[in-house]
């Protein structure tokens, strides 16, 4: 009867400090695995090169001047109406949308589509 008292006071304290320890090798492999992650170099910072962009006025999407911008069916038959953007450097396009904001925006799309898509 005695054993039986004190396996019923010892095992729960054991289970206790079973999990308590099991919580700490958590909390020890979680550091680990922090200390792992801050060790890895990370990607060298991408830099963004923005581009000021003036708006010269509004023409056709093909680049046709219209005096009819601004009135329902303008450029119908020149695809719509768009804006031309300049840069300060005197590249101009031509979009329906806004220009693109960084230099590299503009060298990626110009990598992959030969021009400046907007």
């Amino acid at each position: 009867m005695v054993c039986a008292g004190l396996f019923v006071l010892v095992f729960p304290a054991l289970m206790i400090f079973g999990i308590i320890d099991g919580i700490k090798r958590d909390e020890q492999e979680e550091r680990e695995r922090q200390a792992r992650l801050a060790s890895v170099p990370s990607a060298a910072p991408t830099t963004r090169t923005p581009i000021d962009w003036s708006y010269e006025g509004a023409v056709c999407a093909d680049g046709t001047l219209s005096f009819s911008i601004g009135k329902q069916g303008a450029c119908s038959h020149h695809g719509g109406v768009a804006g031309r953007w300049s840069a300060a450097d005197g590249t101009q396009v031509i979009c329906r949308n806004s220009p693109p904001r960084t230099q590299e925006q503009v060298d990626r799309q110009m990598a992959r589509f030969g021009r400046i898509v907007c």
